[in-house]
């Protein structure tokens, strides 16, 4: 059974901390003043969302399918593909090639999907270091905290803290300046990819008619990490699989204002197979320059049970840009605390019961407010609200959560643990956010 008042707690005392607070008033300022600037420059906007939308929207139907296709597309490729059906089995493949291989150095993009499974704590166990390469993930690799944002996992740790962890990786005082925090990182992380056995990275989109992985970066790690080591491996959720090409670049122009408010990515990299040449003679050769090895991992992980149920599969079309956190009015008070795994607020209140377990989104589920915002910011028009209303139905029904009695009835009664009816939640809501 689980508990909710000492969650409750926890959460009264994050929205106390100074620190916290000051972190997420200046994320939330530098992303909302640059993202509406950006949304007035880019003036086909809305109509590539609404196209993006209805890929994604069409794309259910067909996921298992182009599924097969990508796998076949990227395996014609000469690159190795694998099907995990949980973090258990995809934990597996990733440590039986590191054995294989026999390394003890990797190093990592940002991938969410990575901690979904825990895939840096499995490979530990075993010997294995995988170095986070991103700034903000491997400041929370030091701080062994947890990503406050899905695509700014660290926005809302404040630079005093940020200085204070990397000053103790450095060996030496670092002021709590970004631009010389972000040196040393730079620093350390090239360093790091030089003596690493494995790449590791995740998949902004996989393609099904050529098997094209898609990479989106800013910081230019993403490209070190699946170019420089011998090895790479790449672990995705099925849903990133898109039809085509077409689709992929349509996320490509979309994400960037939506994830940080920019007009445009940095690094694009799209990996189509092993690196070749056909300079002599026009005879392909492989590898060239880059890894010699690559091994997809398309993870499942309740992805497939979440596809079948029509209640819930709308949110396999999420970007996970995390548009919706920026205006969530509990984020913007406890930021990634919204949630005790690593799909936060409310749209991952649905990835987490399906990737961990109708038990594991209890907390989640009953911390929304149902404001509603999510829906009107998320640029497919997923319908959050309405889901963590029928996931908080099967928690009742199914008598998961055993909360105080006041809590119980206030969920009952109006389907949030506050007990205040949508009009005046909806007024409260509005002050101040």
């Amino acid at each position: 059974m689980v508990e909710l008042q000492t969650y409750f707690k926890d959460l009264a005392e994050k929205s106390n901390e100074t620190f916290l607070q000051t972190a997420i008033v200046r994320s939330r300022t530098h992303y909302l003043t640059r993202k509406e600037k950006n949304l007035q420059k880019l003036k086909n906007i809305q109509e590539w969302v609404k196209q993006l939308k209805e890929i994604r929207h069409a794309t259910l139907d067909r996921l298992p399918e182009l599924v097969k296709e990508a796998k076949q597309a990227m395996e014609d490729r000469g690159m190795h593909v694998y099907m995990a059906k949980d973090g258990n089995e995809a934990n597996k493949i990733v440590l039986d090639l590191c054995k294989n291989w026999n390394a003890k150095i990797m190093v990592k993009g940002k991938s969410i999907a990575s901690e979904e499974i825990e895939m840096n704590e499995h490979l530990k166990e075993h010997g294995i270091t995988a170095w986070e390469t991103d700034v903000g993930a491997l400041l929370l690799q030091i701080m062994n905290g947890k990503a406050m944002h899905p695509t700014g996992v660290s926005i809302a740790v404040p630079r005093e803290i940020a200085a204070k962890y990397f000053s103790d990786l450095a060996g030496k005082e670092l002021p709590p300046d970004p631009p010389t925090l972000v040196a040393f990182v730079r620093e350390f992380v090239r360093k790091k990819v030089w003596e690493a056995d494995v790449g590791f990275s995740g998949a902004n989109a996989i393609t099904a008619d050529t098997g094209s992985i898609y990479l989106l970066t800013n910081e230019g790690n993403g490209r070190l990490v699946t170019s420089v080591p011998p090895k790479h491996i790449v672990l995705a959720g099925i849903e990133k699989v898109m039809p085509n090409r077409d689709a992929a670049d349509l996320y490509v122009k979309v994400m960037p204002v939506y994830t940080t408010g920019a007009d445009a990515i940095i690094y694009l990299s799209v990996i189509g197979g092993i690196s070749t040449s056909n300079d002599i003679e026009r005879i392909s050769v492989y590898p060239a320059s880059g890894p010699n090895e690559v091994h997809v991992i398309l993870l499942d992980n309740g992805r497939v049970a979440l596809l079948k149920d029509p209640d819930f599969r709308e949110i396999l079309t999420c970007l996970k840009c995390g548009a919706c956190l920026m205006e969530c009015p509990l984020w913007n008070v406890v930021a990634g605390y919204f949630g005790e795994h690593v799909y936060m607020g409310g749209f991952g209140t649905v990835l987490t019961a399906f990737t961990r377990g109708l038990e594991a989104a209890v907390t989640q589920a009953f911390t929304c407010t149902l404001c509603g915002k999510c829906k009107d910011l998320c640029p497919m028009g997923i319908d959050i609200p309405e889901m963590i209303r029928k996931l908080r139905q099967k928690i009742v029904e199914r008598k998961i959560a055993l909360p105080h009695e006041k809590i119980t009835l206030n969920a009952r009664r109006t389907l949030n643990p506050y007990g205040e009816p949508k009009e005046k939640r909806l007024e409260w809501m509005r002050v101040g956010v």
